[in-house]
């Protein structure tokens, strides 16, 4: 006899795949449970309602995605190394919301560009510590910032990541899938973090061939 468990884990993966392709006013209980195998009163048991059962998928969304588990941050390195291991954590969790047949990735894009409740939970379960823990970083740079520029600094570092998601269709008519492609994650990792450093005042400016003079020692030391 399958556990109450399986039951639940079968209509999470259900209710993800329904919201992330209909969205949660046209997603419909009733296509779910058949996707599931499952009555209609075991979503009433196991989440209590489509609201939030929504939000649990979300969530389950969130916590399975690639790099989930890692950690960010080394609490012991230095601010410039940790802003560094923040974009690179932070940057390839949004570089792998790529795959059209993940359900996953698309519902995560649908409630990134439509917040819904199921944002409430989040922000609370994942978002606010990890923008917490890039104010604290950036603070170490900047220890006497007003609130109001800690938060503009920490958008700054956030929205150059996410707009290589979410310029992506426009960035490959524009340079090409090859081009795109060649803005792999360590080169990004190294690119925006050395640039957030720049305007920090912890490396020099980029020079005249866009790099800085830590990107040119790292340069020649790999040579």
């Amino acid at each position: 006899m399958e556990s109450s468990e399986a039951t639940r884990d079968r209509l999470l993966q259900a209710a993800g795949e329904e919201f992330a392709c209909k969205g949660f006013e046209c997603a419909r209980i009733r296509e779910i449970c058949i996707r599931a195998s499952a009555n209609v009163a075991s979503v009433n048991y196991h989440f209590g309602d489509k609201e939030k059962l929504y939000i649990e998928a979300v969530l389950e969304a969130h916590r399975c995605g690639p790099g989930a588990d890692e950690e960010a941050v080394d609490p012991m390195a230095g601010p410039d190394e940790q802003l560094r291991s923040f974009i690179r954590h932070f940057l390839g969790r949004v570089l792998a919301m790529q795959a059209p047949d993940d359900w996953r990735h698309r519902l995560m894009l649908r409630e990134l560009l439509h917040p819904s409740s199921a944002s409430d939970a989040l922000i609370r379960e994942s978002i606010r510590p990890r923008f917490d823990q890039l104010q604290r970083i950036l603070r170490r740079f900047c220890p006497e910032a007003e609130v109001r520029r800690l938060n503009a600094l920490a958008f700054s570092v956030i929205g150059q990541c996410l707009h290589y998601k979410m310029a992506r269709p426009i960035a490959e008519r524009l340079i090409g899938p090859e081009g795109i492609e060649a803005l792999d994650l360590e080169f990004l990792t190294d690119h925006i973090a050395t640039f957030c450093l720049a305007a920090l005042g912890v490396v020099p400016p980029f020079d005249a061939a866009g790099e800085s003079v830590r990107e040119e020692a790292r340069s020649s030391a790999g040579s």
